[in-house]
């Protein structure tokens, strides 16, 4: 693996006009240029900075023809371990011009940040994903169970990776019917008998693929009961087998090469609910409606669990999150990797007579700085 680190200090820089924009606008910013010695994934990051930073990768001649490569909004030296930079395929020749500047958001409670300061600027390659070889699977971590009202109502764990650099075994099948080609591993044990989602969503171009079995040439392909989407399953887990999950790159057929990027992988677990009492039309004319509690889960980057009910018995929900549609849900209903800022979640009860709830309960919630969301690339380790 090679890199490069250069000390810099971005102090007094102002902004010129016709700077390319990105999802902050930046503070202070400064540039760099550098030229790709070879055509490889590399990983730009301001890991070591006194400040937050807003990083971001251009191609192009002069500031109005920037054509943006990637950019990172997280990157802060206090949370090092958490910072990923920038992650892209570099070709050989190419120059690639690198904004750094300071990144001034905030909450409206908490003190105006530093946006100008030293800084570390880090190019390096990116190495081959541990678990690039069917032999070598990540483990999916430990399920937790969650509940509501002491009745059990899933189990759910959560693993990341990245396929920059990986490759496909020969022998390997293709994964949700695309031929890929940067496919890793993770092994998964069900806990139960129960129906089961498995979802790669992070990046709309990734494959997933479910199998049993012990060697990459000799898969069993488990039969899936629902695919809208090459990177989500659903089918009913068996207790105690284990399961190889591939993720993989969709081909572009027009580079003749796959996908490449980070992701997170949640594998979730739904018992059956309990025989439901038979519909109980209300006796009083008390109106239909939904209670709505929010949980703040302390982990990194953090994660917002909703529970929600409703004043009578026997009804069913629709949530939506954001500007999106109104569809079924069950609570609880877990949030993770989103983008940071604020964000708005709704739900509303809907009756065994079919009346709904005409006020749907809403909670506003922020995603602070500071934590990987969608897209983001891996951070590569340092030499």
């Amino acid at each position: 693996m090679s890199f490069i680190t250069v000390a810099r200090n971005n102090e007094g820089a102002t902004e010129e006009a016709g700077e390319p924009s990105t999802s902050l606008e930046p503070q202070h910013s400064v540039w760099f240029r550098w030229e790709a010695p070879s055509s490889q994934p590399y990983a730009i990051d301001t890991c070591n900075s006194e400040f937050a930073t807003t990083l971001a990768v251009f191609t192009g001649s002069s500031l109005d023809s920037m054509v943006k490569v990637g950019e990172d909004t997280n990157t802060d030296g206090r949370y090092c371990m958490d910072a990923t930079g920038v992650g892209f395929r570099a070709v050989t020749g190419t120059v690639y011009w690198i904004m750094v500047a300071g990144n001034g958001f905030h909450f409206p409670e908490a003190p105006v940040p530093a946006t100008q300061g030293p800084f570390e600027l880090r190019i390096s390659s990116i190495p081959l994903p541990p678990n690039d070889d069917f032999d070598n699977p990540k483990p999916m971590g430990p399920s937790v169970a969650i509940s509501m009202d002491g009745a059990l109502t899933s189990y759910a764990t959560w693993s990341d990776g990245f396929t920059w650099n990986a490759t496909k075994e020969p022998g390997e099948p293709n994964h949700a019917g695309d031929p890929g080609g940067a496919s890793v591993w993770f092994r998964w044990t069900a806990l139960r008998s129960d129906p089961t989602e498995i979802d790669a969503c992070e990046s709309p171009d990734v494959l997933l693929g479910v199998y049993t079995g012990d060697a990459v040439d000799a898969l069993a392909e488990v039969p899936l009961e629902s695919r809208p989407m090459s990177c989500f399953a659903t089918f009913d887990a068996t207790s105690g087998t284990v399961y190889r999950l591939a993720v993989d790159g969709k081909l572009d057929t027009g580079t003749g090469m796959p996908a490449m990027t980070s992701f997170g992988i949640n594998v979730s677990m739904h018992p059956p609910a309990p025989p439901a009492p038979p519909p109980v039309v209300p006796q009083d004319s008390s109106p239909l409606g939904t209670k709505l509690h929010v949980h703040v889960l302390k982990s990194k980057p953090p994660a917002f669990l909703f529970t929600f009910s409703a004043t009578e018995p026997g009804s069913t929900f629709r949530c939506k999150l954001d500007k999106g549609k109104f569809a079924k849900c069950h609570s609880p209903k877990r949030f993770k990797r989103l983008a940071p800022g604020r964000h708005a979640f709704q739900v509303y009860a809907v009756d065994a007579a079919g009346n709904r709830d005409p006020s749907p309960a809403i909670a506003h919630f922020q995603m602070p700085r500071g934590h990987p969301h969608k897209h983001a690339p891996p951070k590569s380790p340092r030499s």
